[in-house]
């Protein structure tokens, strides 16, 4: 419980600072930019960026923090954990490579000059984030969350000025070159930012992170081997839930032409931003306490401790759900005007965005779930997990090709509240029978009947007060 009150309290500063002077800087990018050129930026270069990062650095994290001992000395296994850490930057460059040329290869509709020198700046940018993975992973097994504030505040700051500044009609700067450059920054801001606390302050450290054995990627042999099949299994993991996460997008970038993908790319960023801001961290700080304590599981009370902190967690995410659903829907008009204009306003962006208040739920509890359920499950579990990211996968494609054809980008939200919904059903299976030895109703996470009554009549009337 403390690891994730500090842990999610220092990200969350981290992600509210930083993801608000992103939000204003959308603001004024989108205000600025035809939604073909913003749709390009937030769907294809995103998912240029994602997919390497996702592919080279994702299995490696976890296995790492499934690789902190706790002990009675209290302290990670660093012997195992540095070697591991470095496979993130061989996999960095392989993917940048492979990724970039698939794209250039098939660019699509959006195939000009500053088109594929963004390609290939975010693909840069993309391994030199991966370079400064060693330093992040290291710092995340400290619990060095005062680091990962600092230096990911810098880093989102820069980005955002970079962006805002290298758009100023006077320069003649490209957009989609801008957003290149402004990734650079991102990454060059991280890589320094890590990389210089520990040559500061940790400096016997960093010279064994950086020995020429290690480097070399010579020390594999010293890491434990249940880190190294942990690493595999969260690897193959990690790239099906890239593809279900992000699966909208790749629809999306595929079927849909570049206007489209501005207008789901605006409803994206807002809709979600709440999620990602507060969620993103508290998924993290989760994983992170689940897995120091699911080694002493079988410890007296140790189980029903963990039964009763997830539904607590799980409690707060069905209020934060309640609120979303009961508000979210009847002002999704209202801030758009205020935020973006008019123009966006009168498109579909306002409907798309109130579906997508359901959307941001279902990810809200399914964020948390599969948070508790990856850091707990054994190897065997993990196996089972990954099959059925793969059924998961397939539904939700097939789901979203059918209704993106049928409805267009309306249909594509719904095909993700019913992805999201499938697989928290699937994490709660496993919760029932993780905590079958202990008290875990998972029905008592909802709000109580006056709770829900008065939410209700909040909801019709703000409907009614809307028209």
């Amino acid at each position: 419980g403390d690891v994730i009150a500090r842990g999610f309290g220092h990200l969350l500063f981290s992600q509210v600072s930083s993801r608000l002077v992103t939000f204003l800087l959308n603001v004024l990018v989108v205000r600025r930019l035809p939604p073909e050129v913003y749709g390009i930026a937030v769907i294809q270069f995103h998912l240029i960026t994602t997919t390497i990062l996702t592919f080279a650095r994702e299995g490696v994290r976890r296995a790492c923090l499934r690789g902190v001992e706790i002990g009675s000395k209290g302290e990670p296994d660093l012997k195992s954990i540095i070697p591991l850490s470095w496979f993130c930057v061989p996999q960095g460059l392989f993917w940048s490579v492979a990724i970039c040329s698939l794209v250039l290869v098939f660019p699509g509709e959006a195939g000009d000059a500053s088109y594929k020198q963004g390609v290939l700046l975010h693909g840069a940018a993309a391994f030199i984030e991966a370079l400064s993975e060693p330093a992040y992973i290291l710092s995340t097994c400290l619990l060095v969350f005062k680091l990962q504030v600092t230096v990911e505040t810098l880093a989102s700051l820069a980005k955002c000025f970079t962006t805002l500044v290298l758009l100023l009609p006077s320069l003649h700067v490209p957009p989609l070159v801008a957003f290149g450059l402004a990734a650079l920054v991102y990454s060059g801001t991280l890589f320094v930012g890590y990389w210089a606390y520990f040559l500061l302050y940790k400096g016997d450290l960093f010279k064994k992170m950086v020995s020429f054995q290690h480097l070399a990627l010579r020390r594999v042999g010293d890491i434990d081997a249940s880190m190294v099949s942990a690493y595999r299994s969260f690897t193959v993991q990690a790239i099906e839930k890239h593809f279900l996460g992000e699966g909208e997008k790749f629809v999306m970038a595929v079927f849909q032409p570049p206007y489209d993908q501005g207008v789901y790319g605006l409803v994206n960023n807002l809709g979600s931003i709440v999620v990602r801001t507060a969620f993103q961290p508290f998924e993290q700080a989760i994983f992170t306490a689940f897995s120091m304590t699911s080694k002493s599981k079988r410890k007296a009370g140790s189980l029903q401790r963990q039964a009763d902190l997830l539904l607590l967690l799980l409690k707060l995410v069905s209020v934060f759900a309640g609120i979303c659903i009961a508000f979210g829907p009847s002002y999704s008009f209202t801030l758009l005007w205020f935020s973006y204009g008019k123009k966006w306003a009168l498109t579909e962006a306002p409907r798309i965005l109130s579906v997508y208040c359901f959307y941001i739920s279902a990810m809200a509890f399914n964020g948390v779930s599969e948070a508790f359920m990856h850091a707990t499950a054994d190897e065997a579990a993990l196996k089972r997990i990954n099959a059925s990211l793969v059924a998961f996968s397939i539904i939700h494609s097939v789901t979203s090709i059918v209704l993106v054809k049928t409805l267009g980008t309306y249909g594509l939200v719904l095909a993700g509240c019913v992805s999201m919904l499938t697989r928290v059903a699937y994490c709660w299976r496993y919760t029932a029978d993780y905590f079958s030895a202990a008290k875990c109703p998972l029905g008592s996470i909802l709000p109580a009947p006056a709770s829900m009554a008065a939410g209700l009549v909040c909801c019709t009337l703000v409907v009614v007060s809307e028209r």
